[in-house]
């Protein structure tokens, strides 16, 4: 087996390692929603992103940044403008940014609520694989 290349890993912080999710084919469905951010919104991406990274276990970021959007299956949203980019801690030290929307409204209606349900799908899918030990693995040499 060979290990999957190392795209999938966005930043590595002094706490935490954060990555996109990618499925069992190796497709990384977010990177689009990434790309097709502009220059600004990527730069802000990341800003949160590294700030993440870099704090302890247990901090608590304003929820203008950072907000638990799934108490239930415990997915939060990296936020910036009408940006949601959905995540989880898996342990480790890892989060997982699973899928991303355009958040329309004060109160999630529909389509957020999709999202975030894919992005519990997306969390069970990786601590099955995580837990097999096949998630950073893929295919035979």
């Amino acid at each position: 087996m060979k290990r999957i290349d190392t795209e999938f890993l966005v930043y590595g912080g002094e706490h935490f390692e954060v990555e996109f999710y990618y499925d069992d084919d190796g497709d990384i469905a977010i990177w689009d929603d990434f790309v097709g951010l502009t220059d600004k919104e990527q730069l802000s991406f990341l800003a949160r992103v590294e700030k993440l990274a870099n704090s302890k276990a247990g901090t608590i970021h304003p929820k203008t940044i950072f907000n638990l959007e799934d108490s239930k299956s415990k997915i939060w949203a990296i936020k910036f403008g009408n940006n949601r980019f959905c995540s989880f801690f898996y342990e480790g030290g890892k989060i997982i940014i699973t899928n991303a929307y355009k958040k329309q409204s004060q109160k999630n209606r529909k389509k957020e609520t999709t999202q975030i349900k894919k992005a519990s799908k997306m969390k069970s899918d990786y601590e099955k694989r995580a837990k097999k030990k096949t998630y950073y693995l893929k295919g035979e040499e």
